[in-house]
């Protein structure tokens, strides 16, 4: 029997004519193993945010080099192993545009729109991991995930603008079952088959949807622009219904786990040490079955609360209240708080990596945008911010290089990103920010 990506399983489902599409199997790839032989399509790039309180210290984290020899630096030591799948950018400004600096939100912010916020706790626009999801997530189950390994649900960096953060699951187990409990059909098993309640709940949106011309006929304008909001939510629903009436095409190799069991999740590093890497595994694993492309990573709020036990002041208040050290230069303990939070990343990057996939990995297949909220918290300066790129975007974007920003907007990595990720537009970001200038000696 001859087969390939057209060909189609049929067959029943209360009475009903069901068709189902085959998943990445060897077969279907070209020697490179990069696309689908028949038919050239590349397999899925997915995208991601990993937020990080508190920054880095200047005088430890960036290299004196630019380029791909770029000299490893103390605190981004940790990240060594990645090396040769990391950017990192230094020299980036924060223009605020008039607006104040929002202590601990306004570098956040900015980074994640490419706009000086107007609103402490708010952002001016759809974050960037949104405006990549609009793009890249049709057909997926979930057009983005969130999960915050400090366990509140407050702790996203994922909005659609204004107040409409979306929240974030706030441990292993919630994200788990999120993502593998009920309605999650491992794609890789031979026994997958459309959830029959599914296909209940999305007749029953269908008809909503083809009563909808009729409905905002008869309506003012207001009450017209509330219904556009009401029918986009339940477009977002049909879409999701859609998808899980769809077998995931995957060609990763996983093994979906156990659910993970109850644990303490809060500010404490060594529950840190055990969420965030079990929470980037989870994360991992819904990319590569393709129940999401884009997957929000916290590991504390803005301003850190993150402490050692035994530690008095922790994170935060060690970066207002440490002394500079006169000979070193710089905050002892802060700097130690930086380390853990660098090696905290390592980890994350290394469950991305550690699922093969194609050519590569799934880490090759995606692209992570790490970025924090202040460069210098002592005085809550944001000129300066640091930020890291993981993932090679499917071969889009080069790595493995240190970019010196010299005092380029933080907006112009935002930019490179969704050029990176196939987002139509030439420019992004508002204001001062506002740039068509991508960095484009990393785009391929």
């Amino acid at each position: 029997m001859k087969l390939d990506r057209r060909f189609l399983l049929r067959g029943t489902c209360q009475g009903a004519l069901a068709v189902l599409g085959l998943p990445f199997l060897d077969c279907f790839l070209d020697n490179k193993g990069r696309a689908l032989a028949a038919t050239g399509r590349p397999l899925p790039t997915r995208f991601g945010t990993y937020f990080y309180g508190l920054g880095l210290t200047k005088q430890l984290w960036i290299p004196k080099k630019g380029g791909k020899d770029y000299d490893m630096t103390i605190q981004l030591k940790p990240l060594e192993p990645m090396r040769s799948k990391v950017n990192v950018f230094s020299g980036l400004r924060v223009p605020l545009d008039d607006n104040p600096n929002y202590q601990h939100w306004s570098g956040a912010a900015a980074a994640a729109t490419g706009i000086s916020p107007t609103k402490i706790s708010e952002f001016d626009s759809k974050t960037i991991d949104q405006q990549v999801a609009d793009s890249i997530s049709h057909g997926t189950r979930f057009k983005s995930v969130a999960a915050a390994a400090a366990g509140d649900p407050k702790q996203s960096y994922s909005s659609l603008g204004a107040a409409n953060t979306l929240p974030a699951e706030a441990s292993p187990l919630a994200l788990y079952t999120r993502l593998f409990g009920p309605g999650f059909q491992d794609p890789s098993k031979g026994d997958w088959k459309p959830d029959p309640q599914v296909m209940i709940q999305q007749s029953v949106l269908s008809v909503v949807a083809d009563d909808r011309k009729r409905v905002m006929q008869d309506l003012g304008a207001a009450d017209r622009a509330r219904m556009d909001q009401y029918f986009s939510s339940v477009r977002q629903a049909e879409l999701q219904m859609a998808a899980e009436l769809q077998r995931p095409d995957i060609q990763a190799k996983v093994t979906i786990p156990d659910a993970p069991q109850e644990m303490i999740c809060n500010n404490a590093l060594p529950n840190l040490r055990k969420s965030a890497p079990l929470m980037a595994k989870l994360g991992a694993l819904a990319m590569a079955t393709d129940q999401t492309r884009v997957f929000n990573f916290s590991v504390s709020e803005p301003g850190s609360q993150v402490f050692v036990p035994g530690d008095s002041l922790g994170y935060h208040q060690s970066t207002h209240e440490e002394p500079i050290d006169p000979i070193l230069g710089y905050q002892p303990r802060v700097a130690q708080y930086n380390l853990y939070m660098m090696e905290l990343f390592c980890g994350f990057l290394q469950e991305m990596d550690a699922i093969p996939e194609g050519d590569g990995t799934l880490l090759d297949h995606s692209l992570f945008f790490a970025f924090t909220d202040q460069s210098f918290p002592k005085i809550h300066a944001i000129d300066g911010l640091p930020i890291l790129l993981a993932g090679g975007a499917s071969g889009r974007i080069k790595t493995g290089y240190h970019v010196l920003g010299d005092g380029s907007p933080v907006s112009r990595v935002g930019l490179t990103v969704q050029k990176a990720m196939g987002v139509s537009l030439e420019n992004w970001g508002k204001g001062t920010m506002e740039t068509k200038s991508p960095f484009t000696e990393l785009l391929v």
